[in-house]
């Protein structure tokens, strides 16, 4: 089996503010679309990496990833105008570049936001040998610790308080075999569903999935704040 991930960097991240793509926001020495595409280039199984960016963004990170990881399999696309639309482009990326790469009959792909730019190794390769050994879509998550409500259709009134023990939050990367993804993703696009993570378009198939411990560390950047807190990771 050989592995190739996506990596989506295309959205505008709109609650972080600024001028331009926070992918581009340094923390650190690098930016965090370096750290992020070094999370998945520097584990030993991951072959080759797709990389979605904003259409007009594209020779910008072209330019950054080829200085940072000369020679290495790395290819950067065009992404759509969601973040499924980008999966969808990044799984037919991965599928047309490793026709000329892979002899094999196998391949995985996880897909990984390019705002968690932390993301331990240790979990790339726990989700690589879930799909492996277990043939089924993987993803890493976390124990909810706050209280979660839930609200009325105008945010205003709790309808119910949820039962924080069955509660997760969901991380990336997520995986599976690249034949099983691209056939539900394209389903889910032909038929106009939206779901909010890669996960959910194997679970609508009735594909078994799993879910593996997460990272405290696998933040999602959002906020200038979040970069505050993660100036802290980065030393």
């Amino acid at each position: 089996m050989k592995t190739f991930a996506i990596l989506l960097a295309a959205g505008c991240g709109s609650r972080f503010g600024g001028n331009e793509n926070k992918i581009f926001q340094k923390i650190g020495d690098r930016t965090m679309l370096e750290r992020s595409a070094a999370c998945l280039l520097d584990h030993p199984d991951v072959s080759g990496l797709v990389v979605v960016a904003e259409k007009s963004e594209r020779e910008r990170v072209e330019v950054i990833l080829a200085r940072e990881f000369k020679g290495r399999s790395v290819y950067v696309i065009s992404g759509g105008a969601s973040r499924q639309e980008s999966a969808l482009a990044g799984l037919v990326g991965v599928r047309d570049f490793s026709v000329s790469k892979c002899g094999v009959d196998r391949i995985a792909v996880l897909i990984h936001d390019a705002a968690r730019c932390f993301l331990p190794q240790s979990i790339v390769s726990e989700v690589i040998e879930t799909i492996r050994n277990e043939r089924c879509g993987v993803a890493p998550a976390i124990a909810v610790t706050d209280t979660v409500r839930l609200l009325d259709e105008t945010c205003a009134v709790i309808v119910e308080t949820l039962p924080r023990k069955r509660l997760v939050a969901m991380q990336t990367p997520q995986g599976a075999d690249l034949d099983v993804l691209l056939e539900a993703a394209v389903s889910a696009d032909e038929g106009g569903t939206e779901v909010t993570d890669d996960l959910e378009l194997l679970i609508r198939v009735g594909y078994p999935v799993k879910l593996i411990e997460g990272s405290p560390r696998n933040i999602k950047i959002t906020t200038p704040d979040d970069v505050l807190a993660a100036g802290c990771l980065s030393r």
